[in-house]
């Protein structure tokens, strides 16, 4: 008889047998695919999770290479989405999990339509805003969430269960303010640092799911510079907004998207709006003679006079080379929406 590929989990007496059969029959949606999501979706598919819905905004850039294992300069080259080029190469590492890749921002709009069905969702998001929202939506489905967070050589993990543990909220104690925690993007970060708090995400995820969690009201911080990896208590809050009163201020906001320069880059995100979405391989005809294009089934990219400008299917607009939102915009507007008969608007 074939040896099982899942035999040194199996011989692991925490999971056993029994252990890899509910890892087998398990879902997941990790949401965000960069340094910690891409490290969470290759150890979660090569320990056997039956199914994976990863969920990302962003394609594949080249200064993601020195800490988002699963892509390579080929997915930089052809400009594809993370959540794509993740499922992509995850099917190559095991083809027996089911791989869903949905290319999409998410917002108290969609993402309880994107949980939804998973045992648990995994936290590699970049920005806290995200982060709280995804801590509200899973206590109101009632879903664990595997909070993690990463910076510099700093980061730390926690289970988020209703109505066992200290939610996030507990944790951060006053929300800051948007822009105002550092980022990979504003403070830099060591891919050790992304991979040791991944690692952990996923040894609480896999407990979780074989039946080997005792809920606690402890947090693992960890720094890979020292190194060092301490626990620290985080009482729950009888009045945590979130866990306590139950008032999903983040779920229950609408609020409108508006354009945003990324902090410490030179580029600006454009939200979609209605009638702003767009055909990408129509927009790269319209383009053909302008620069450099690149188009796909989920955007269309054109590099020209110093700025590149991304048109992703669902309206949503990413231009690089400027931090200057009207600037952006303008750019949007004369490249997206004014291609010309034919452009591709949808």
């Amino acid at each position: 008889m074939a040896e099982s590929r899942y035999i040194r989990q199996e011989i692991f007496e925490p999971i056993g047998a029994e252990g890899q059969r509910r890892l087998g029959a398990a879902s997941a949606v990790v949401v965000g695919c960069g340094a910690l999501g891409t490290n969470i979706a290759n150890n979660l598919a090569r320990s056997g999770l039956g199914r994976i819905r990863i969920v990302d905004r962003d394609f594949v850039e080249l200064d993601n290479l020195q800490r988002q294992v699963l892509f390579d300069e080929g997915h930089v080259a052809r400009r594809l989405p993370k959540a794509v080029a993740a499922a992509e190469r995850l099917r190559e590492i095991n083809s027996t999990v089911a791989l869903e890749a949905r290319v999409a921002e998410v917002s108290a709009a969609n993402v309880e339509a994107l949980i939804a069905g998973a045992d648990l969702v995994l936290d590699g998001s970049d920005n806290v805003e995200l982060r709280l929202l995804l801590n509200d939506a899973c206590l109101s489905a009632r879903v664990p969430y595997v909070f993690g967070g990463a910076v510099g050589a700093t980061g730390m993990a926690m289970a988020v269960v209703a109505g066992s543990t200290p939610c996030l909220r507990c944790l951060l104690g006053e929300v800051p303010e948007p822009g105002t925690t550092p980022t990979a993007a504003t403070a830099g970060i060591l891919h050790s640092t992304t991979a040791i708090v991944a690692s952990v995400q996923c040894s609480l995820a896999v407990r979780l799911l074989v039946g080997a969690f005792e809920p606690s009201d402890e947090v693992v911080c960890v720094d890979a510079w020292e190194p060092e990896c301490v626990r620290m208590r985080v009482p729950r809050r009888p009045d945590c907004p979130a866990c306590g009163t139950r008032r999903y201020e983040f779920l229950d906001a609408r609020p409108e998207p508006c354009a945003a320069a990324v902090p410490g880059t030179s580029s600006v995100r454009l939200p979609a709006r209605e009638g702003r979405a767009v055909s990408p391989e129509a927009l790269a005809v319209a383009w053909r003679g302008l620069g450099q294009v690149v188009a796909n089934r989920w955007l269309a990219s054109l590099a020209v006079g110093g700025h590149e400008i991304i048109a992703f299917a669902d309206g949503r607009g990413l231009v690089k080379g400027t931090a200057v939102v009207a600037d952006a915009e303008a750019l949007f507007e004369r490249y997206v929406a004014g291609a010309g008969p034919g452009d591709g608007r949808r």
